[in-house]
């Protein structure tokens, strides 16, 4: 059994790969103030894992929180680190630093590339969020990043005086009370940029979300698109057995 570790922006994801199928999902926001103690409790209940993979994309601070909790829990267990290359499992990397394209997109396209049907554009919703494209080569033509829809409304309220943050949903169209202006400028935003990620290209891209917003947006925006919220994980499990089997 393998435990892998997604430390994303916000929050630290987790499932267990077994027999080649992954499940025991787990997700807790990481700046909550018993989250080291929530996270002990949960990992307890599992088995000693054979080696646990992480990906981070958060904090120097917060992963070596977390490796301290893996050693107070597991203190022989191996554990591996993934992060970004040129190429793996038949996708190429065309970034000109590859290493510096961030390890959760990587390994979200990984993951695309292996289940569905290529060219694809991914999009994940998270506190950022990110657009890939894969052509049906499995090549990288690049990718867009955006703030996350709470970022978008958080920064208004941030930035102005009269403008306060609100999370609740709203009509959709032209509003006629500022909360409902605000919520919808920044749905379509989102919307806008995932059109301009599927019109950058000449093949028709088979549109893929993952991320916390998924299901949200694509509901919100009706968008023709695939949710797979585990994509990510699906790529950190294709890294994984390729390493037990060496």
């Amino acid at each position: 059994m393998n435990l892998l570790v997604d430390i994303g922006n916000t929050r630290l994801k987790w499932a267990v790969q077994q027999s080649g199928n992954l499940d025991s999902f787990g997700a807790l926001v990481h700046n909550q103030d018993d989250f080291s103690a929530t996270l002990i409790a949960s990992w307890r209940l599992l088995e000693l894992p054979d080696c646990i993979y992480i990906a981070c994309v958060s904090s120097t601070e917060l992963k070596q929180l977390l490796l301290n909790i893996i050693r107070q829990l597991w203190p022989v267990c191996p554990i591996q680190e993934i992060h970004t290359k040129k190429y793996s499992h038949g996708v190429s990397n065309t970034y000109l630093n590859p290493e510096k394209l961030g390890v959760d997109r990587w390994l979200a396209m990984l993951g695309a590339f292996k289940h569905y049907s290529a060219p694809v554009c991914i999009v994940d919703f998270g506190t950022a969020i990110t657009l890939d494209v894969i052509d049906k080569q499995g090549q990288h033509l690049g990718g867009m990043i955006m703030p996350g829809l709470t970022l978008l409304k958080q920064s208004l309220s941030k930035s102005t005086a009269e403008l306060s943050f609100c999370s609740e949903t709203h009509e959709q169209g032209l509003a006629n009370y500022t909360q409902a202006a605000i919520y919808n400028g920044c749905l379509y935003a989102v919307k806008g940029f995932v059109e301009a990620g599927l019109m950058q290209t000449a093949q028709t891209s088979r549109l893929i979300l993952t991320g916390g917003d998924a299901e949200f947006l694509a509901n919100n925006l009706k968008l023709d698109a695939v949710i797979d919220t585990e994509l990510v994980f699906k790529g950190m499990a294709l890294l994984s057995s390729e390493q037990s089997e060496l």
